[in-house]
């Protein structure tokens, strides 16, 4: 089985960081069909290293609140979905051996590697997240709690829907000087691409972001997407953990 590393570019040998795919099967706890969801957990964290039991999850609501993870968070979120972090679209920690876990069908899971204490993060960025620029608040509070300096830090993207498929209404409004695509009066967002302004705005170098460029609604035989199953859609798990 072929495991989508997105910071595998950058050759870290204490880090773990993944994402999943359809083929591994619905990873929410309570969108879709979640009746095999803790065995797909179980078997596609085992197959990395990780106890699924020690998974650390979100009750996410496209906002920008990171949360600092330690011992005590250990396994929030990991067996059900009333026992995730609430009101949270980010983690950080410093701490080995605590899996950091965000969920997605359509938007874009952001990684992020600090080498110098070390420490990792694992961020939840949709439309509503990236309006919020949650990707610069990310390095902030990394900056913040780990002194660290953004022009460090590693960075990898999770598949999204890309501006090839990601058509706004009409009626949108944004505060985004870019990242808007006008073909022939219909406009499409690049979300993947106003995250990486938004990270090397906050001192991110551009030779530090990786992104697959994946898109969830075109890929859709390969990833959840939302905007085409709707209610149905399951969720892929992006995850980072500390070795």
């Amino acid at each position: 089985m072929k495991i989508h590393n997105p910071l595998e570019k950058f050759g870290l040998k204490n880090v773990v960081a993944a994402f999943s795919t359809r083929r591994n099967g619905n990873m929410s706890l309570s969108y879709g069909d979640t009746r095999d969801s803790l065995e797909n957990r179980k078997k596609f964290l085992s197959s990395i290293g990780i106890d699924y039991l020690s998974l650390v999850c979100a009750k996410q609501v496209h906002g920008k609140n990171i949360e600092y993870i330690t011992e005590e968070k250990k396994g929030s979120g990991a067996l059900n979905y009333d026992s995730s972090i609430s009101d949270t679209d980010g983690f950080i920690s410093d701490k080995k051996n605590i899996p950091i876990a965000i969920l997605t069908a359509d938007c874009l899971s952001i990684f992020i590697y600090e080498p110098a204490r070390p420490a990792i993060a694992i961020l939840h960025a949709g439309w509503r997240g990236t309006e919020k620029n949650i990707a610069a608040e990310g390095v902030r509070v990394m900056r913040e709690r780990f002194a660290s300096k953004p022009d460090e830090l590693l960075v990898g993207f999770g598949p999204s829907i890309r501006s090839c498929c990601f058509e706004l209404d009409k009626d949108f409004k944004s505060n985004f000087p870019f990242g808007l695509v006008n073909r022939e009066g219909r406009i499409f967002m690049d979300i993947a691409l106003i995250n990486r302004e938004q990270l090397k705005a906050g001192g991110v170098k551009e030779e530090n972001i990786f992104d697959p460029e994946l898109c969830t609604f075109c890929g859709n035989k390969d990833f959840f997407s939302f905007r085409k199953e709707a209610g149905s859609a399951g969720r892929m798990i992006s995850v980072i953990m500390l070795r």
